[in-house]
């Protein structure tokens, strides 16, 4: 018995000592662990996002703004329903939101344990008070007001503005500064001037109780606003070129000529911005996955034939090499032959006898494969690049296309094939494999009304709390005088009686201008107009692309026109925008 009593009496002691080492080994040895672990389950922090900075155009007027916008948020971990089993289901029945939505919102990493994920940003008034009407049944949810964008024109400058969402995994993984919820410009000049414009985030230290639920505040670090920035886009130009582009696929760039400073950019289709404030439905998404392409920024990132616009570059090339002058004279017959192959001009029935300048102003097919004969590929080619062509402009934007400029040694290479005459010919009125952007085109003629300077096309103007950015000096193209007169004059040709734009002529100021019809593989011809005004002396330079449009006098040169008036008329001088009925006549003469 004494015996069974010592071993008993020994078990306690052990026991006891057993849990006194374990007292010690949690109270001492891992204390400050055990009391982080009991705080993060009583103490969270709420992050509040921080307002993004101001976007405005040249005048103060706002393009993109924030707005105050409540968000539904979740501590995974935490998130139940009472009387269901799969929380995501028992939210979404509750607060009459799609499942599938908020099951791929939960499945999306927190950025540390028992942090709240946003499952519905911008959530509207009508599942806020759900919310509030069943809180008593769910846990681990909460509403937050946050910050989001808005945009006060919708689609206006969409491609331009670009719009701001969540990081994604790449991003992260490139930045140490964000965390997984942050948002992030996506595209435009949200994401060019993400560095400004991002500002810095507070939040709430709340204590919460045992269901996730907020029982008070311990502390609050308000969230610092991004920065603000103003554009070089003039809000009435911009607005006259989307207007006159309307539902068409296409694109319209507004340059200064002298400064390279971007006072309109337009893309069609576009998308309003405000959709990105939300969650994307299905629907959305379809509409922004569509084959026209409604995310790309056309201005920039369209790779398409130039057509007639191209035709500037071969008359440069030509009086640049001495091959012709302003004093020349062409016989069209309405047929450019070289042995057996033919190629048509516009007009079919040909322009006859003509000097240089109303060849040009005529935009006749066989003048142009004659002198971009006498130049040869090299040289059509050479000048082609010293405009610009076939590489990035440098404009402030992602995403900017370079385009292409053939050459026999390209052909060589790439097609593995050799360089035929006929390519020269159709390289000079910009067929053959030549790709330029709107934005190139803009620049083509801003080089021509500046008096032969690259100019390096720009948005941003300044920034908050940054001086006036140093502008990029002009590139010289290194032109002649005599070259500069002749393109001018041949420009001004085309917008006179008897041109191929003169539709577009005013008698309140000069207007220097390209038309331009393109051939393509894909389908109707594309529209072009390029040229600058007032050509004695110019303040804007202009390219209008509306793809399969057809001819470029009757439909591109109407918007280019419309949006001239906008910053060179005031407002009771302009005529209002009447989309131009085009005719059978028209119709038949593409440039």
């Amino acid at each position: 018995m004494a015996r069974r009593l010592v071993l008993l009496r020994a078990m306690v002691v052990f026991a006891f000592a057993l849990i006194f080492c374990r007292l010690i080994h949690l109270q001492v040895i891992e204390g400050k662990w055990n009391r982080k672990l009991a705080d993060e389950n009583r103490i969270r922090v709420v992050r509040r996002l921080a307002p993004r900075g101001a976007i405005y155009d040249r005048n103060g007027r706002v393009l993109a703004t924030s707005r105050l916008a409540f968000s539904l948020r979740a501590v995974p971990q935490e998130l139940g329903v009472t009387g269901w089993d799969d929380p995501a289901d028992g939210v979404a029945h509750m607060l009459r939101l799609p499942a599938a939505e908020l099951r791929r919102s939960l499945a999306q990493p927190a950025p540390s344990q028992y942090e709240p994920v946003v499952l519905w940003r911008d959530a509207d008034p009508g599942v806020v008070a759900r919310f509030e009407e069943h809180s008593a049944y769910l846990s681990g949810l909460s509403v937050v007001a946050d910050a989001v964008r808005q945009y006060p024109y919708g689609a206006l400058a969409a491609h331009l503005l670009g719009y701001v969402r969540e990081i994604g995994p790449e991003e992260l993984g490139e930045s140490s500064d964000y965390r997984p919820g942050d948002l992030i410009g996506k595209a435009g000049v949200e994401r060019a001037a993400e560095y400004a414009l991002r500002g810095t985030d507070g939040g709430d230290q709340i204590e919460v109780d045992a269901r996730g639920r907020r029982v008070r505040t311990l502390g609050t670090v308000p969230p610092r606003s991004g920065r603000s920035l103003w554009l070089t886009i003039d809000l009435n130009v911009q607005k006259a070129a989307e207007e006159a582009l309307g539902d068409r696929a296409g694109a319209v760039v507004a340059l200064d000529p002298n400064t390279g400073e971007v006072l309109a950019m337009a893309s069609h289709p576009a998308y309003d911005l405000n959709m990105f404030a939300g969650m994307l439905q299905p629907a959305d998404w379809r509409r922004l996955s569509a084959p026209n392409h409604p995310l790309q920024n056309r201005a920039i990132a369209a790779r398409v034939e130039p057509g007639s616009v191209f035709k500037i570059i071969t008359a440069a090339a030509a009086l640049e090499a001495g091959v012709t002058s302003t004093s020349d004279t062409f016989f069209c017959s309405g047929v450019f032959s070289l042995g057996g192959w033919r190629m048509r001009c516009w007009k079919r029935d040909g322009h006859g006898s003509e000097d240089f300048i109303h060849g040009f102003g005529q935009s006749c097919n066989v003048m142009f494969a004659t002198i971009g004969r006498r130049a040869g590929p090299e040289r059509l080619a050479a000048m082609a690049r010293r405009f610009g062509m076939g590489e990035k402009t440098g404009i402030d934007l992602p995403d900017e296309a370079a385009g292409l400029v053939p050459s026999p040694e390209y052909k060589r290479r790439v097609r593995k094939q050799p360089w035929y005459p006929g390519d020269t010919a159709q390289m000079s009125v910009g067929q053959s494999e030549c790709l330029v952007t709107p934005l190139q085109v803009a620049r083509e003629a801003a080089a021509v009304a500046n008096g032969g300077y690259l100019v390096t096309p720009h948005l941003i103007a300044r920034v908050e709390g940054e001086g006036a950015p140093a502008q990029p000096e002009n590139r010289p193209i290194g032109l002649r005088s005599e070259t500069l007169a002749a393109l001018r004059a041949g420009m001004e040709a085309v917008v006179q009686e008897g041109g191929t734009a003169h539709r577009i002529w005013t008698d309140a100021y000069q207007i220097a201008g390209k038309t331009g019809t393109a051939q393509n593989p894909r389908g109707k011809s594309h529209a072009w107009f390029m040229g600058y005004a007032p050509a004695d002396n110019p303040r804007i330079a202009v390219a209008v692309l509306v793809e399969h449009g057809g001819g470029g006098s009757a439909v591109a040169a109407p918007v280019a026109r419309h949006v001239l008036d906008a910053l060179l008329l005031p407002p009771d001088q302009r005529r209002p925008w009447a989309k131009p009925t085009i005719t059978v006549a028209a119709a038949r003469r593409p440039d």
